[in-house]
């Protein structure tokens, strides 16, 4: 059973030929993301298209440390475009040009990327390290609408550029040259008018992947998935081929596709559970697969609390 007067609410917010994002509904309605969501999901005159690209993300607080991202309510706000039965072919165009938005995006804060390391880093140093783009960017799923920083609250354009800096042995002064420079850049970029852009970053070396490659805690996971599943951008590629296959050798690929797999089946069932039974979104997991929970940032890994 669905909510049919909330379901004629949202046909009457519907344009005639047309589709309009999750997020457009809930502004317009006002009510319980959830509610909408059910109605949207199980209503037989609407439809949902969506465009997002799924992916793990390592979480310490679900059993097995695996759920897909973005989450359910995220992937219905952002990267959904609801219309009527109707319509589905104009809303699965608008889909398909907003998944070309975020593959234009992804480009250009890849260029941005390879620009700051131009910047910081001259051919010498170039050769002693290798450059790994990761996060939103590499999944070309890049956005630019406007957020604030989580440290400095300074207002930034979209997703932030995510770096690994991989080098070959541990080398305090090399590391400590490199984070410096990259803190450097990452402040001017933060707060020059026209940029704008938050840069996070890592500097790890090979022998931390051969210490981490083990893929037991969920920090582990997080250093190691991020440089798996990261795109190399610059400097000395033997590196970063080198720091793959050490992830490799530990049989990591292997492990992060199977952790996938369960993601999406818990996924797939955690959503035909909400949709049959409302009752379930009272369970703690079923509410931590739905909503915004804190999500581990793949950068941050030299907090002990992750």
């Amino acid at each position: 059973m669905i909510d049919q007067k909330l379901e004629n609410r949202i046909i009457d917010i519907l344009p005639e030929a047309g589709s309009v994002s999750g997020a457009h509904l809930c502004e317009k309605l006002g009510g319980s993301y959830f509610d909408i969501w059910r109605t949207c999901i199980n209503s037989r005159k609407l439809f949902n298209s969506d465009y997002a690209r799924y992916y793990l993300r390592i979480d310490a607080e679900i059993p097995g440390f695996a759920r897909l991202s973005p989450s359910i309510l995220r992937d219905f706000l952002t990267y959904s475009r609801i219309s009527t039965v109707n319509n589905i072919k104009q809303a699965a165009e608008v889909a398909a040009r907003k998944r070309e938005y975020h593959r234009k995006v992804s480009g250009q804060k890849r260029e941005t990327a390879f620009q700051m390391i131009a910047e910081a880093f001259d051919g010498e140093l170039l050769q002693k390290i290798g450059v790994v783009i990761a996060g939103d960017v590499c999944r070309d799923m890049a956005h630019e609408v406007e957020r604030p920083e989580r440290f400095t609250g300074e207002m930034v354009k979209g997703s932030d550029i995510d770096l690994i800096i991989v080098i070959e042995q541990d080398d305090k002064v090399l590391k400590e040259e490199l984070e410096n420079r990259l803190l450097e850049l990452k402040s001017i970029y933060l707060r020059h008018p026209v940029l704008r852009e938050e840069i996070d970053f890592v500097v790890n070396s090979i022998s931390h992947y051969q210490q981490n490659g083990v893929f037991e805690t969920p920090k582990q996971m997080i250093s190691c998935k991020a440089a798996l599943e990261g795109q190399y951008i610059a400097g000395n590629r033997n590196l970063v081929t080198k720091m793959r296959n050490t992830l490799t050798d530990a049989d990591v690929p292997r492990k992060v596709l199977s952790m996938s797999e369960r993601a999406f089946s818990e996924r797939l069932h955690t959503v035909e559970r909400l949709r049959k039974r409302p009752d379930s979104i009272r369970g703690s997991a079923e509410r931590r697969l739905f909503y915004f929970s804190d999500e581990i940032w793949e950068f941050m890994l030299e907090n002990e609390n992750i």
